[in-house]
């Protein structure tokens, strides 16, 4: 893939002219980028943003913080979709106690 300047609005993938890149071209340029990167084939651009949720959520940010960079209109959505990744509240929860016990 090669870099060039955005096109006008708000298109994020663009061709040489700065026109809307065609879907046909997308994926033959994805699939290089893939096979240049050494991402296991099969690799789908939207797996990107479930990478970037998971690095997001596994450096410990806040869900609301999570939600509103993924463009999410609820925190429902973000829980439905990303909720089995997110620390076990209640044994973490129940950790605290029994070392609060343990200490006294």
């Amino acid at each position: 893939m090669e870099l060039y300047e955005p096109a006008p609005g708000r298109v994020l993938i663009s061709n040489t002219w700065k026109a809307v890149a065609k879907p046909s071209a997308f994926n033959s340029a994805w699939s290089k980028a893939v096979t240049k990167t050494g991402l296991p084939k099969g690799t789908r651009f939207h797996d990107l943003r479930h990478f970037y949720a998971s690095a997001l959520i596994a450096a410990g940010m806040n869900p609301k913080a999570v939600q509103h960079r993924m463009g999410h209109t609820s925190i429902t959505e973000t829980f439905d979709t990303y909720g089995h990744l997110f620390p076990d509240h209640e044994e973490l929860g129940r950790g605290a106690i029994d070392l609060l016990l343990r200490s006294g």
